[in-house]
């Protein structure tokens, strides 16, 4: 490899390990008693998250062309994805986002 392509993947990487930091205020975490719950902007969640889909696809796109590397089937995204218990649960994946007022 260049110089320039070790960069670019380099920097491919950069992009995506700020787009997950970016992301990873979404996900949640604990809460404590008397702690409000806290509500995100659907639209801008989704934003956040084709950031990181984004960057995921161009960094294996790049491993692909300099590396000859193929990303395996089983190899998930670098977006953390919802499992749902049942199929009556995939309803909560169709979210109406309307702006904020």
């Amino acid at each position: 490899m260049t110089d320039e392509q070790r960069s670019e993947l380099a920097r491919a990487h950069q992009r995506l390990r700020s787009a997950v930091e970016a992301y990873e205020k979404y996900l949640g975490g604990p809460l404590e008693p008397g702690q409000q719950f806290p509500v995100f902007n659907a639209t801008e969640v989704a934003e956040v998250q084709r950031r990181v889909e984004d960057a995921d696809q161009e960094l294996w796109r790049l491993r692909g062309q300099y590396l000859g590397w193929a990303r395996p089937a089983w190899a998930p995204s670098a977006a953390f994805e919802a499992d749902w218990f049942s199929s009556e649960d995939a309803i909560y994946d169709e979210v109406n986002a309307t702006p904020i007022r």
